[in-house]
């Protein structure tokens, strides 16, 4: 089955939350328009999962730690796991995707396998964070795989399962000897793992007022330190990120509840319902009830 949603749950590390049903074939497959997504993006989160990704229309920016990285329509990319990493699109026509999201287990099996040995797990430890695979000949068989899998995903014939393990076993492979010529993958730095104590620290005080200071001491620097770091990560400051936060957790709520408008606006930290809408539609260009309508209406 394909999954359609506008939105990505996380929890308070920013881990994103797979929906339930995800364990006894540990793959999702998934199409969507960026533009779907609160605000024309795909916020900042990061998984256990490995993640293939290709962009069938469009143009997106996908941002991978500090780095960012430019991805066409007919182009794609491989996702390691652990990556913090976010989709924004960076133009108005419709920016199509397909990806999937699996276990590394459907490839690796048993741990400790030649499988898992030999071809998944220093894939996992010394691959790249990313990958990207464009329209190169030598890519092409990139390409045919992921058809290959994602058409078993949509028929789901008996059986499926191994045509879409075989297909991703080769897309895994073909990344690894894609790879072998790179260097090896990068460490993750003090600073991102600063990053991620206070992003922890900030979803679970959302509904709080709070300060640059208070948001620093969880990592234990100065304000200055921390605000280099959320420039350099996430391209915006500590408040203005809390904002963004807040607009896009109440972005979800409105999609997934029936909760009043107002009890949105105070539970994701906004002062008055009144300050809510207008920070709201001055972001979407529409009014949370609107938006809301607009999602149950299948419009956006």
């Amino acid at each position: 089955m394909i999954r359609n949603r506008n939105y990505v749950s996380t929890d308070s590390h920013r881990k994103e939350l797979q929906d339930q049903g995800f364990r006894l074939f540990d793959l999702l497959a998934n199409e969507g328009d960026i533009h779907q997504y609160f605000a024309d993006c795909i916020p900042s989160h990061w998984h256990l999962e490995l993640e293939v990704f290709i962009l069938l229309q469009g143009s997106v920016l996908i941002q991978i730690g500090d780095n960012s990285y430019y991805v066409e329509a007919g182009e794609g990319c491989f996702i390691n796991t652990g990556v913090l990493h976010s989709f924004t699109a960076i133009v108005p026509s419709p920016c199509i995707y397909h990806s999937f999201v699996f276990d590394s287990g459907i490839v690796g099996g048993t741990p400790g396998s030649v499988f898992d040995t030999m071809y998944v797990r220093p894939l996992l430890n010394a691959g790249p964070d990313f990958l990207k695979f464009g329209r190169e000949a030598e890519d092409k068989s990139f390409f045919q795989q992921f058809e290959i899998a994602f058409n078993a995903c949509a028929e789901e014939k008996p059986g499926y399962e191994f045509e879409v393990r075989e297909a991703i076993s080769k897309i895994l492979l073909y990344t690894k000897e894609k790879h072998q010529t790179m260097p090896s993958r990068r460490v993750p730095t003090i600073q991102e793992s600063r990053l991620k104590q206070m992003l922890e620290w900030i979803d679970e005080n959302l509904r709080n007022v709070m300060t640059v200071k208070e948001i620093a001491d969880t990592a234990n620097i100065c304000t200055r330190e921390c605000q280099r770091i959320f420039s350099r990560y996430l391209h915006y400051s500590p408040m203005a990120y809390i904002q963004r936060r807040r607009l896009f957790k109440a972005a979800e709520q409105l999609s997934t509840t029936d909760a009043p408008i107002t009890d949105i606006a105070f539970d994701c930290g906004f002062s008055s319902p009144s300050y809510f809408t207008k920070q709201f539609k001055d972001l979407v260009g529409a009014t949370p009830k609107e938006y809301r309508t607009a999602i149950q209406e299948n419009r956006l």
